[in-house]
């Protein structure tokens, strides 16, 4: 990966979301950091001014999502394992389809739970409940002992239509 394709990937909004959403803002300056070479954790927090213990968490995250590798030496005058990072995006925006397909099949479980159930409420203590639990709880809440009121879940499930729908529609523009 040239330095320009680093750069355009980590310009890209949707792959600065997820880096932050896995990695953090810390995380983002170690990819920085990373970007078109290989460090050594010691050298990154060196570099970045971010503690050692948590370039390796973040490295080790990156690790996880397989957008980092690292190489590991023995230090034959202390005896100790050198580890050498180097960071690989290639895969990162099949990582974030996968991610979305993964949402859109856990919104679709919630849309569908939400339409064939009806609800009840305790406006006190801000809890949900169906209708069967409500039921079986003399629509009183199993909390507070408060009358339970009907809850109007139109507003949620049709905020599931559209979350569904925009990703459907992204994942689409990106060849599904």
């Amino acid at each position: 990966m040239t330095m320009n394709d680093g750069s355009t990937l980590l310009n890209d909004p949707e792959v600065r979301r997820f880096l932050l959403e896995i990695v953090g803002e810390e995380g983002l300056e170690i990819v920085t950091a990373l970007m078109d070479r290989e460090a050594t954790d010691e050298s990154i927090s060196d570099e970045t001014g971010i503690k050692l213990n948590t370039v390796r968490k973040i490295l080790y995250k990156l690790y996880d999502y397989r957008l980092a590798s690292y190489k590991r030496e023995k230090d034959k005058e202390i005896g100790w394992y050198i580890y050498t990072w180097k960071l690989d995006l290639t895969k990162i925006k099949g990582i974030i389809k996968e991610r979305k397909r993964k949402i859109l099949k856990e919104l679709e479980r919630k849309l569908e739970y939400e339409t064939n159930h009806i609800f009840f409420t305790c406006v006190k203590d801000n809890i949900k409940l169906p209708f069967d639990i409500a039921s079986e709880n003399q629509f009183k809440c199993p909390t507070c002992s408060q009358p339970l009121e009907f809850f109007d879940n139109s507003k949620t499930i049709e905020r599931l239509k559209e979350e569904i729908e925009k990703l459907r529609k992204e994942l689409e523009h990106e060849g599904n």
